[in-house]
């Protein structure tokens, strides 16, 4: 179903939970993430917010970039390449993995998992990427910015600094790459959640089997609560008309939990693609083989 919002002056906004609804809207020309300063006053701020938090260096990070811009379509397009694991490349090390496998069965000495999945994504942009209390901790802050309901938050970590440090700290883990900043101080969140929910089925004997891991890597799948556009001009969508500057909240894990599938995680066939589609079940299933697989003395190297 969609709901409506509008107050004249104050709010303009939509929100979308039914998944046919989602891949309408996502494909909708006139649904954008120029997020121009345009609408009522709410809008206004919320639109800020994002052009404030996620850029580095006055660039936009590539998941607020727009449609038409053609360096983030070919970027992502290349990373999207490079993330495949049908690419021959290798996507992680004995390191990584054995430090996911320990944190996974809760194995003494193992690494937390904020930390850990840290690291395998971020060495994915450096292959030196080290993830520490202080970069996941940067991670929270960088997230909370974007997502906080409380705008007294979101300012006291504008005033204090706390934002600026832990976008720097980001960016500098990855040697700048605008993507890698997302990757692990954004997306990465939803991967945690995954593993956490692995975790949870390591607890259960049962799911321990080779034949259910396909099933267990389908539940340890997560999207973004909610992804943003923006209507660019006024028409008809799906869930109703729109004016410009008219917000469009896409629900995508209130869709999810009604119908899962990787569409809607990763917004596959859209333009808005993550590029890690591919990378992120092929990771999980990694490591959920390695867990059942390893004696339990050989989790954490």
């Amino acid at each position: 179903m969609s709901r409506s919002l509008r107050i004249p002056g104050l709010v303009d906004l939509i929100q979308a939970d039914v998944r046919s609804d989602i891949r309408g809207l996502a494909d909708d020309a006139r649904l954008d993430r120029s997020f121009d300063p345009r609408g009522p006053l709410i809008n206004r701020i919320l639109v800020h917010r994002i052009r404030s938090v996620l850029r580095v260096d006055g660039m936009p990070l590539p998941s607020v970039a727009p449609r038409s811009d053609a360096q983030r379509a070919r970027a992502q397009d290349v990373l999207r390449r490079r993330l495949d694991p049908a690419g021959g490349m290798p996507l992680w090390d004995e390191e990584t993995i054995a430090g996911l496998v320990g944190a996974v069965r809760s194995a003494p000495g193992a690494p937390a998992l904020g930390p850990a999945t840290q690291q395998a994504i971020g060495r994915l942009f450096a292959s030196d990427y080290k993830a520490s209390p202080e970069s996941w901790a940067a991670a929270g802050v960088l997230d909370a910015a974007v997502h906080t309901r409380n705008p007294l938050r979101a300012i006291l970590l504008h005033l204090s600094g706390r934002l600026q440090r832990s976008r720097r700290l980001l960016a500098d883990l990855v040697h700048g790459d605008l993507a890698g900043v997302h990757a692990t101080g954004i997306a990465v969140h939803n991967l945690v959640r995954g593993f956490e929910r692995m975790r949870e089925l390591w607890s259960e004997p049962r799911w321990r089997s080779p034949s259910s891991v396909d099933a267990v890597v389908e539940q340890c799948l997560f999207a973004p609560p909610s992804v943003l556009r923006q209507a660019a001009g006024p028409g008809a969508t799906v869930c109703g008309a729109v004016r410009a500057g008219t917000l469009v909240v896409l629900e995508l894990e209130a869709a999810r939990e009604r119908t899962p599938g990787r569409d809607l995680e990763f917004m596959v066939g859209n333009w808005a693609q993550c590029p890690a589609a591919a990378f992120v079940p092929a990771l999980l299933r990694a490591v959920w083989q390695r867990a059942i697989a390893a004696p339990a003395a050989e989790v954490v190297s």
